[in-house]
């Protein structure tokens, strides 16, 4: 008996000190426990009595743990290995399989534990707004949101927005736009990119648009605070008019600079915008353009208030007596998870 009971407490030991990491504060404090995640500037760490904390990287002056991580930085490369404390400055080394490296801390941009919960790679955003106007008795409803995963080596994300006006019991228009997104990092900031979705226009003659676009992407700035990004590639898709009279296939190339800038710190804020332009391969003279700028601020432990924008340009749309243009603001309320 007493052999057994000395055994389960090694055992425990072992087995809590396999999930000990340390983390140096700038401030000379050492800290003990789990990290979870580290993305948009903000390390996500689990203590012993305390629960999850946040914190942002820039307070971070080393990290020592033996568990193994997926680290992406800055110039876009990835390593998979443990992590090591440096004695020069704010920095870590990154113990391999045959080598060691030495980075910044504020060169990290993510930082996974491989084995890590498939709930903590998970982040997004849902909200909704409402507008009513008694005059006019026109009133307009948004609801839009996203849910982004995180996996070894990709990205993936689901994103929708919903527009719709109405007067009384009519229906006067209506936009959605539901947006698959597959990023899958190579080397050196280069992505795959591909992009599966559909979009709905009523002010435009469009009842339907189904849609399959693949690209090559690139990271021309990935840090803590903002990312920007170009996409160049191609698309295919079939579009149906509003009264289904009408429907064609399209063959367009696309060219995409989307920014986002971030603060997940308390108060979080969020702004990110995106511009593409669709010129047609299929279509001679047709030109598409797509924008749409999404802005958020934390009012309490996340729920959020935001603002959305959007614009749309079709030089041929595929009802001819339709509108060339479609845009819209709205103002939304909203909870975020991280």
């Amino acid at each position: 008996m007493r052999f057994l009971l000395i055994f389960l407490l090694f055992t425990s030991v072992i087995v809590y000190g396999q999930k000990n990491d340390t983390i140096v504060h700038t401030n000379g404090n050492i800290l003990t426990g789990e990290i979870k995640r580290l993305d948009y500037g903000i390390i996500t760490y689990k203590m012993e009595g305390m629960g999850s904390i946040d914190f942002q990287t820039t307070k971070v002056k080393t990290i020592i743990s033996k568990k193994k991580f997926e680290i992406k930085l800055t110039n876009g490369l990835n390593y998979f290995g443990s992590i090591d404390s440096s004695n020069d400055g704010r920095k870590v080394k990154i113990l391999l399989t045959n080598t060691t490296k030495t980075i910044d801390i504020d060169d990290i941009t993510e930082l996974y534990p491989i084995k890590n919960n498939f709930w903590l790679r998970m982040s997004g955003n849902l909200n909704l707004g409402f507008n009513f106007s008694k005059g006019s008795g026109i009133n307009s409803f948004t609801s839009s949101g996203n849910i982004d995963y995180r996996k070894k080596n990709s990205y993936y994300s689901l994103n929708w927005n919903n527009n719709f006006t109405a007067q009384k019991d009519s229906l006067l228009s209506s936009k959605t736009d539901v947006n698959f997104v597959i990023i899958h990092y190579i080397k050196n900031n280069w992505s795959l990119y591909s992009q599966t979705g559909m979009n709905k226009a009523s002010e435009m003659g469009l009842s339907l648009r189904l849609f399959q676009s693949f690209a090559g992407l690139y990271d021309i700035v990935y840090n803590s605070k903002n990312r920007l990004n170009s996409a160049i590639g191609i698309s295919g898709n079939r579009e149906w008019s509003n009264d289904s009279s009408l429907s064609a296939n399209n063959l367009e190339a696309f060219l995409s600079l989307n920014y986002k800038m971030y603060k997940y710190i308390s108060p979080k804020i969020d702004i990110t915008t995106d511009f593409t332009i669709f010129p047609s391969l299929s279509n001679y003279g047709r030109l598409r353009i797509e924008y749409g700028i999404n802005s958020s601020y934390e009012l309490f432990r996340n729920f959020i208030i935001g603002l959305n924008y959007y614009y749309s340009f079709d030089s041929k749309p595929i009802d001819i007596l339709a509108s060339k243009e479609d845009w819209g603001i709205s103002t939304t309320i909203g909870y975020s998870f991280h």
